[in-house]
């Protein structure tokens, strides 16, 4: 049996072990907004998100419209998982097997057992580009 490093591992890996809101929330996930037409980046708060969507909502294949101003752009969500340092984007597809079925949500963690975010997450790739 072989083992695949976190690093190494699709992004749809990561969509099935943290389909939710509530699941990014109890795995420490760190969630920015990338406006692609502005760039405008912003740190989303999942608590908020819980509060506001529900904790069986999810954030992956989301793109709701720009906050700025005068933007028609349109924001991709981009995600830190606690468990390594890589920001990728939130979009992925879920993979062949579970194309009929959709997966199952497991209970909720009490707030003393859920993980603690990384003190300095890698920021999004979107977010250092420069375009006039």
């Amino acid at each position: 049996m072989s083992y695949v490093k976190l690093e190494n591992r699709p992004v749809s890996w990561w969509r099935c072990r943290a389909a939710t809101i509530g699941q990014m929330l109890d795995q420490a996930w760190v969630v920015w907004s990338v406006c692609n037409t502005c760039f405008l980046v912003m740190p989303a708060d999942l608590e908020w998100f819980a509060f506001r969507l529900g904790d069986e909502e999810t954030l992956w294949n989301r793109h709701p419209s720009c906050r700025r101003l005068g933007c028609n752009g349109t924001i991709t969500f981009h995600g830190t998982p606690s468990a390594i340092n890589r920001c990728m984007e939130l979009r992925a597809e879920w993979p062949p097997e579970w194309a009929e079925t959709t997966p199952t949500v497991p209970p909720r963690l009490p707030p003393e057992q859920r993980e603690r975010p990384l003190p300095d997450p890698a920021q999004p790739e979107a977010s250092r580009r420069f375009r006039p």
